[in-house]
Parts: C-alpha cells; structure tokens; sequence
C-alpha cells in the first residue's frame, strides 16, 4: 500500500460478528470452508457485523451478539492486486507473507470470483505467488453460490456485480501476521 507524501495511511476500522466478544482471534477455529478458506474474518461494514452478530447468537442461543472492533495496519504488508493481469508483488517482497486484494475491473471481479470456487475446494494458492496471509475480497453470496453450483461464469458475475455496491471481507489466515497487524479495541453488544 503507497502512503500519499510519505504518511503512512491510518489503520483501518473493521469488524467481527459473533456470539462472543473476541479479543484474541485465531485463524484456526474456523472450518475453512468458508469463501476464503480458513481463517478470522472481518468486514469495513459495521452494520454487516451486526447483521451477523445477531444471527451467531439466534443459533447458539447466546442472549446476544457481539461486535469485536479491530485496527488493521494494512501498511504492514506488501499487496498484490489481481485485475486484468496476474497479481504481482513489489519487487524485494517475494519471500514475505503478503496480501491479496481485488482490482474493481470487470478482469478484477471475474478473478475474484474464479479465486472464491479455488478457495471453496481447499486451493487458496495464488498461481505464482503462494497462499497470501491476508484476502481481501467482497461478499456476495447469493451470486456466488451461483457460480459454485454452475448457473454462472466468473465472467457473468463481472457483468452483473458493481464492487462499489458490495460489503468488502478480509480474511487473516496466518497467525503470526494478524497478531502483527490486527490490534482489538473494544467489543459491543449487539441486541
């Protein structure tokens, strides 16, 4: 990530719906079956938590949910972006955990979505690259459950998706990298 006139950017606020307040995450205790394989997940979108919240404690009965609130320090890693081209890391960065985020490009969004079947069958490889600590990536559901069942193309959700319009996840899945850049900051009840 480029910082604008040598400041680094602020770290981000992003959110984590559940059950329970979560102070220290672990990538493990998730199944890995989820869109971007196993990990802790997080959205910018504090509504989206919420929503989640309230539907993690319908099913285990909790009296309430939670919203765990994080900093992420994008500026940690290095970044390949996956558009029209392969994604590529900065020079010097190769042999480093890095992030994988999505170009808003219709080339940006069919990658995405090819990216989500690869990681649904366990492959979370990225061709070249290796397995990024850190995804990036928009949640869409319905459109992908399309895809994984064959009804759609990557291509077609291309043309049927505007990113501007869709909540953005991020998936840490290495421990040592979140433990470096996610920093908690409080938890909310959710009622």
């Amino acid at each position: 990530m480029t910082s604008i006139q040598g400041i680094a950017p602020a770290p981000m606020r992003l959110y984590h719906g559940s059950d329970v307040a979560i102070a220290h995450p672990d990538v493990t205790r998730n199944t890995g079956f989820a869109d971007l394989g196993q990990g802790f997940y997080l959205t910018d979108d504090h509504a989206a938590a919420q929503g989640r919240a309230r539907t993690r404690a319908r099913r285990t009965g909790a009296p309430q949910g939670v919203v765990s609130v994080f900093e992420l320090d994008e500026a940690q890693l290095p970044w390949a972006v996956w558009g029209a081209a392969a994604p590529e890391l900065p020079a010097g960065t190769h042999d480093s955990p890095f992030g994988l985020r999505f170009d808003a490009t219709p080339q940006g969004i069919a990658a995405w979505a090819s990216y989500i079947v690869a990681c649904r069958k366990g492959n979370v490889a990225v061709p070249g690259l290796g397995e990024p600590s850190v995804v990036r990536a928009w949640i869409a559901t319905e459109e992908v459950e399309m895809l994984y069942a064959g009804f759609a193309t990557p291509e077609d959700l291309a043309e049927l998706l505007d990113p501007t319009a869709l909540v953005v996840q991020y998936c840490l899945r290495d421990q040592t990298v979140l433990d470096r850049i996610l920093t908690f900051v409080e938890s909310e009840p959710v009622s």
